[in-house]
């Protein structure tokens, strides 16, 4: 009997064969294809996945001030930083994570748990939750088996000098950039090249330190020196908190320049704050504007000297020349102006250190429009200086055009245009430059990274007045220090000043009327003859005059940085008589018809008359005129030097027994 067992079993045999050599073929076909057809793509695949792309920060820039033996304000530092992925937590386990964390680095757990929970929610997966951490902290983490923290090996800015220049310097965001001042302007700069390293990684996403297929190095970023004069930006700083703190005033400025340099010494704004800090909302932010160059305003009675210097120029007007100061009112369309105290008239010298509105506006209609708006561009107003500052305001200078025909009863003293701190000391450093403009300058050199230096240019000097001009306005601006509403100003000894004050009424924002609060200010140089450095203070919202307020500022600062540049005295005398104190401003009813223009400075109330003869002002007179007053009077002079009278022994006012007076004269 034959079965058909066999047969079925070799055919389940050929099956399984035939089944075995298919799927051979497949596998080879398979091997091929991958190894062959798709082994290019398959490798950057598996590269995709196991390398990772780190990229190296490279360090910014140092900033160094520039005075003598002046060191780093701003340096980068390195660090390692911390940062966890708030996503790859799980829901539910932040507060595991935040005990273990806190275990690990000994982070406050309460305040972790609050910034991971807030991440979250916000669904940010990057929150840096240590700034530099050290190295037994790094070997911590490395060894636990949290998978939610990166290392970054980064740099840290640090400011050694604290506070100092901060509104200069400006400060970094968590992301290494700029976000104000010089770090901002010059970004590009500072910032340098970052570098790329490439590293294995494991499949929870984490890295294999020290298995570094490939790196190249970051290129750090320039370092700069910029102008400013450590010694004299302390002093700046120094003497304005003062001042702001003793007025009770909201905000101040200092700008100190190198009239023939354009360096900026200086560059202080008050209130201050710590760059190291991040800003924390908008107040905070308006805090740390620089309001030397962002916050322009109406310069008042300090504009009074380009008034002056325009008529100079412009028509027959001389410094002797009687101007008609109305009895303290004049009538223009559609307003009366009202001084501050009553002058018939005065010599135009007198205008300017009496500081008189009525006699400025009498100036500033011989000039007339089209010259006055000339002048206005030729000292600057009305454009952007260009320091590599962000922010920086041009001011308002408004054309011709828009003027109405009582607008010279506002421009001529100040009002009707608006300038910054730094504007108006350019426009005085053409003063005491002998008529030219050398545009100030913030960066004075560049240092590469192969060690070359490269120096900033000066820039090149404009003639914007002419030199006779300078000069004659010089020894005008003089009479303002010596006679005065600046007297305040005065250096107890050894330097000849000159300046102008100014306190120029601010304006409601919402109703637009003047307030009975004040931009006190003053702008001036120092020496007189050959001036090395010009001083523009402000004070906003004070209650009393520029002189006041702002003189001593000027006196502090100018004194403080005429001794840090080692500048020759031009000066001999003893002491330079004590100014006298101005009475507080109060609010005073005004009549219906005129209008709220704000008053130029008090002159100091003289006191009662006392027994005897009282030494007379020779200062600043020259030598025939002071021995024709003393003649007059009945005094015997016994003169020192040739020029002009700089000093006096007994001292203007002084009661002495008999008529002998010693009167030292310089150039």
């Amino acid at each position: 009997m034959e079965t058909t067992v066999e047969p079925q079993a070799q055919r389940r045999l050929t099956l399984v064969a035939w089944f075995g050599v298919i799927w051979g073929v497949v596998l080879f076909a398979r091997l091929v294809h991958l190894h062959v057809l798709e082994h290019e793509n398959l490798q950057l695949a598996a590269q995709r996945q196991q390398e990772h792309t780190v990229e190296l920060p490279a360090p910014r820039g140092t900033i160094f001030s520039g005075g003598e033996g002046g060191g780093p304000l701003a340096l980068s530092v390195p660090v390692r930083r911390v940062a966890i992925n708030p996503m790859r937590i799980q829901e539910g386990g932040e507060d595991f994570a935040a005990t273990v964390l806190h275990g690990l680095l000994g982070i406050d757990p309460e305040t972790l748990l609050k910034e991971i929970r807030d991440a979250r929610v916000a669904r940010n997966g990057y929150l840096v939750i240590r700034e530099d951490a050290t190295v037994d902290e790094i070997s911590r983490l490395r060894q636990s088996k949290l998978d939610i923290f990166t290392i970054e090996n980064t740099y840290r800015r640090e400011y050694p000098k604290g506070t100092l220049a901060a509104h200069v310097l400006g400060w970094v965001n968590r992301e290494g950039h700029g976000d104000a001042g010089i770090e901002r302007g010059l970004e590009t700069e500072l910032a340098g090249v970052p570098g790329r390293m490439h590293m294995l990684r494991d499949s929870r996403n984490r890295d294999y330190y020290g298995e570094v297929i490939n790196e190249e190095k970051p290129e750090p970023g320039l370092n700069v020196t910029l102008t400013i004069d450590e010694a004299i930006q302390y002093a700046a700083e120094k003497a304005l908190k003062k001042a702001v703190e003793d007025e009770r005033v909201p905000s101040g400025t200092v700008v100190v320049l190198n009239p023939k340099t354009g360096d900026i010494l200086a560059m202080a704004s008050y209130p201050n704050f710590d760059p190291r800090e991040r800003p924390k909302d908008g107040n905070d932010m308006l805090e740390r504007m620089n309001l030397t160059i962002s916050a322009p305003f109406e310069p008042g009675s300090v504009f009074k000297a380009i008034t002056i210097a325009a008529a100079l120029e412009t028509t027959r007007l001389r410094p002797q020349t009687i101007i008609n100061c109305g009895n303290g009112i004049i009538r223009m369309p559609g307003r009366v102006v009202h001084d501050h105290d009553v002058y018939s008239a005065l010599p135009m010298v007198q205008v300017l250190s009496k500081s008189s509105n009525i006699g400025a506006i009498n100036i500033g209609l011989t000039v007339g429009n089209a010259r006055m708006y000339d002048y206005m561009v030729k000292f600057g107003f009305g454009d952007r200086i260009g320091v590599p500052l962000p922010g920086e305001s041009g001011g308002k200078v408004y054309p011709v055009r828009e003027w109405s025909t009582s607008s010279m009863g506002s421009v001529a003293m100040g009002h009707e245009m608006m300038a910054t701190p730094l504007q108006l000391a350019q426009a005085f450093s053409i003063i005491a430059n002998n008529g030219f403009l050398v545009r100030p300058r913030l960066v004075k050199a560049r240092h590469r990274a192969n060690g070359k230096k490269e120096i900033a240019p000066v820039g090149v000097p404009e003639q914007r007045i002419k030199g006779e001009t300078a000069v004659e306005m010089r020894r005008m601006l003089e009479q303002v220090v010596l006679e005065g509403t600046g007297k305040p100003a005065q250096l107890k000894k050894g330097y000849t000043v000159a300046g102008k004050t100014g306190t120029a009424q601010m304006v409601d924002a919402r109703t637009g009327k003047y307030l009975h609060r004040y931009n006190s200010s003053f702008v001036g140089f120092a020496p007189v003859a050959d001036p090395a450095i010009v001083v523009a203070v402000t004070l906003n919202g004070s209650y009393k005059y520029g002189g006041v307020t702002a003189g001593p500022v000027f006196r502090e600062v100018t004194g403080s940085a005429l001794r840090t540049l080692g500048i020759k005295k031009d000066l001999i005398e003893e002491e330079a008589p004590a100014a006298k104190p101005e009475p507080e401003l109060r609010p005073v009813p005004t009549p219906q018809l005129a209008v709220n223009t704000p008053p130029a400075e008090q002159p100091p109330v003289e006191e009662g008359l006392m027994q005897g003869p009282r030494v007379p002002d020779f200062q600043g007179l020259t030598m025939r005129a002071v021995m024709a007053k003393s003649m007059a009077e009945g005094w015997q002079v016994e003169t020192v030097g040739r020029g002009i009278a700089r000093g006096q022994q007994p001292v203007p006012g002084a009661v002495v027994s008999g008529k002998r007076v010693r009167v030292v004269f310089r150039p």
